[in-house]
């Protein structure tokens, strides 16, 4: 196989039947996925693109740990190896335009065990980056056809966010906990080690695609690659 030095790495959570990935949703759809274990219902709109994280702590920076406006429900979905392949199969990594079914962005990775120290999210790694899916049209249609299981996963992520909170320090740690509602005996209990037992285990994972789709997407040496590596990071908060 293609060399991967350089090249960004595909981090998940995943087992022998499939891989896990995270959406954010609102009370209506997620309660309508739970009981139907498919996406659907009159909130969901399935002609617009939907975007899979497999990363956790992605999910929870892009959702503010489940409390953004339509955001305050946190799913966790496995699909298969083979559905995940031929997802990734119809994807292009580059800003689309019309036409376009699937989409790959690899943005700055975030850290699930620490936050960042001036802002309510977690913590930028430098050098590393996190793969996002974008899928409409039929693409969307499949995914949500092919969905093995959906669990709801937003009191685990409430509790990082405090677990998240408790690392801070001086002021800004009172404030945000005083606007969460934190209470003594949450404080006393939560911590990133206490919760380290419920966390996924996300680890490189190559998807079961071809060599000519992972170099595409960037997860394997050649043009894509270099075009994302030279996209640099941003200011990294120290």
């Amino acid at each position: 196989m293609t060399e991967t030095v350089n090249c960004p790495t595909f981090k998940g959570q995943f087992d022998q039947e499939g891989v896990y990935v995270y959406q954010a949703f609102c009370d209506e759809i997620a309660d309508y996925a739970l009981d139907k274990q498919k996406f659907g219902g009159k909130a969901y709109k399935i002609k617009r693109m939907t975007w899979i994280k497999p990363s956790f702590a992605w999910v929870l920076y892009r959702s503010g740990y489940g409390r953004k406006h339509n955001q305050t429900r946190i799913l966790k979905i496995k699909i298969s190896h083979e559905t995940l392949a031929h997802l990734l199969s119809k994807c292009k990594c580059k800003d689309g335009g019309s036409g376009i079914l699937g989409r790959v962005q690899w943005d700055p990775a975030r850290d699930l065990f620490s936050p960042e120290p001036k802002s309510n999210e977690p913590r930028k790694i430098f050098n590393e980056r996190a793969i996002q899916i974008g899928l409409a049209g039929k693409l969307s249609l499949f995914y949500n056809e092919n969905i093995i299981s959906i669990t709801d996963v937003t009191e685990l992520s409430h509790k990082v966010h405090i677990a998240h909170l408790l690392l801070k320090k001086g002021k800004k740690k009172r404030k945000l906990l005083r606007k969460y509602n934190v209470k003594n005996d949450q404080s006393n209990c939560l911590s990133m080690e206490s919760l380290s037992q419920f966390l996924p285990t996300e680890q490189a994972y190559i998807p079961k695609c071809s060599e000519e789709v992972l170099k595409e997407l960037g997860m394997l040496s050649g043009e894509t690659s270099k075009m994302i590596n030279n996209l640099g990071f941003g200011k990294i908060r120290k």
